[in-house]
C-alpha cells in the first residue's frame, strides 16, 4: 500500500540529514547520529522509527546545548512535530507521528 505522508517524511528527513552531513558546522557526535539515522532510512527502516533514533541521539546533546545550530532547527522539527504525540504509545503513537510530520513537510 503507498502511503505519501510517509514517503513524504522520509524524503524530507533524508533530505535534511543530506545537508547537515555536509554542513561543516556538524560536529562530529551530530554527525554520527546523522549517519546512522541516514543508513536506517536507506535501508528500508520506516521514518518514524528513524525520528525516533533521532530523538533518543540529540535529544540528551540538546538538554545540554551542544547542538550545532543547524542540528538545533532539525532537532527542534522533529521535537515540535512529535510533541501532541509523545504521550501515546505503539502503533497509534507511530501513525499519528506520521501525521503530526505533514504540517512541517508542507512547509
Amino acid at each position: 500500500m503507498y502511503n505519501e505522508e510517509k514517503d513524504d517524511l522520509k524524503i524530507w528527513l533524508l533530505n535534511n540529514i543530506t545537508d547537515l552531513l555536509v554542513d561543516e558546522e556538524t560536529k562530529p557526535e551530530e554527525r554520527k547520529i546523522l549517519l546512522n539515522a541516514k543508513h536506517q532510512l536507506e535501508s528500508g527502516e520506516s521514518a518514524n522509527y528513524v525520528c525516533n533514533l533521532i530523538r533518543v541521539g540529540l535529544d540528551p546533546l540538546s538538554w545540554q546545548s551542544k547542538l550545532s545550530k543547524n542540528v538545533t532547527k532539525f532537532h527542534q522539527a522533529i521535537v515540535s512535530a512529535a510533541r501532541p504525540v509523545s504521550h501515546q504509545a505503539g502503533a497509534v503513537g507511530g501513525a499519528a507521528l506520521g501525521v503530526a510530520f505533514s504540517n512541517i513537510i508542507a512547509k
